[in-house]
């Protein structure tokens, strides 16, 4: 018999490999606005927050904030916006989904989490690389990009997942809260 903690790493990995790997599927996919992406690395994420708990998010956030640009290029530049943009919209996830328990949808969840990722890449960008304050005036575009990419992919994505396997729910159903 498998103890908790085995089925809970197993599902973590699971979950940081398919965030990795639509992560690195996602920069395949080419978006008439530079820079932007539709955010399907982030349903890994999700699940965790949903299925599992913080802790595990946080490891699916760091692997995908470390792994995707390894794997896709440009480390340095990449990750030093990615990882605290990530990691900032995933505790802002979670948080939501604890103050809201009852009232949260993935769909919702999502566009939070599409808002505080974009609001905290404009940051970083802004304070190590362009020092011009002109860069704020994208941030109106960006943000509605952002929240609506984050409630189709990442949440749309989610609520199917959640809703239409099963197993999902039965093999982690020792999670719920």
């Amino acid at each position: 018999m498998q103890s908790p903690d085995s089925k809970r790493l197993a599902l973590t990995g699971l979950f940081a490999a398919l965030t990795v790997s639509l992560g690195v599927f996602e920069t395949f996919i080419a978006l008439p606005v530079p820079g932007v992406r539709i955010g399907l690395s982030n349903v890994g994420i999700m699940l965790c927050l949903y299925i599992i708990d913080l802790p595990a998010a946080i490891y699916v956030a760091i692997a995908k904030s470390i792994l995707v640009p390894l794997l896709t290029g440009n480390l340095i530049v990449k990750m030093s916006i990615s990882l605290p943009a990530t990691l900032t919209a995933t505790l802002a996830m979670a948080l939501y989904i604890y103050v809201s328990r009852k009232y949260t949808t993935p769909l919702s969840t999502g566009s939070i989490g599409g808002f505080v990722h974009i609001a905290v890449q404009f940051f970083v960008v802004k304070n190590l690389y362009i020092k011009s304050d002109a860069i704020y005036n994208l941030l109106p575009y960006f943000t509605l990009l952002s929240v609506l990419t984050g409630a189709l992919s990442g949440g749309y994505i989610t609520l199917l997942i959640l809703r239409n396997f099963s197993g999902v729910s039965e093999c982690t159903s020792i999670y719920k809260r």
